[in-house]
């Protein structure tokens, strides 16, 4: 990056860079898991993702099962961008680990995974406004839904070591 920009901004960008594909594989597992646990819920694999729309169409994506341009893919939209800012923070908590040695270590890097999965829960249902928590929940259990976080962290996690140089 050219140097003439300031230092924080080349660490946003820097760190931006990292969250895309943690956000990205964090937001597939934990698409992939909502949808498994929601079939095996007797529910479709659609629905939670469909449910993530509520925000924008309230008297319909609770109510969507099947798959839809609409609710589906506008669903799995808003919920990888949401998976990136998560990633974001990941990131930058393992920025802020003090040496690269630790950033290096599968203990460390789970920690802040898990740290980020506990935190996008609490803002997720516990923070936001109703209209804006992910939906999921109207199609999964709670049991269900700590899974779908945890693989959120787990995606996050999965990246970070995918990404360490070998030893």
């Amino acid at each position: 990056m050219n140097s003439s920009y300031p230092t924080w901004y080349q660490s946003l960008c820097a760190t931006a860079c990292r969250a895309v594909p943690s956000g990205l594989v964090a937001g597939l597992c934990a698409a992939g898991t909502a949808a498994a646990r929601s079939v095996n819920e007797g529910s479709t694999a659609f629905a939670p993702l469909n449910a993530v729309t509520h925000c924008l169409w309230p008297r319909s994506a609770f109510r969507q099962e099947r798959f839809s341009l609409r609710h589906t893919v506008t669903g799995f939209a808003i919920h990888e961008v949401s998976a990136i800012f998560w990633g974001m923070l990941f990131e930058t908590l393992i920025d802020r680990m003090p040496d690269a040695r630790q950033r290096q270590q599968p203990f460390a890097t789970a920690t802040a995974a898990a740290a980020t999965a506990a935190t996008a829960y609490a803002v997720d249902y516990k923070v936001v406004p109703r209209r804006l928590t992910p939906g999921f929940e109207a199609h999964l259990s709670g049991k269900s839904l700590a899974a779908v976080y945890v693989a959120l962290g787990a995606g996050l996690f999965a990246v970070a070591m995918l990404r360490r140089p070998a030893c």
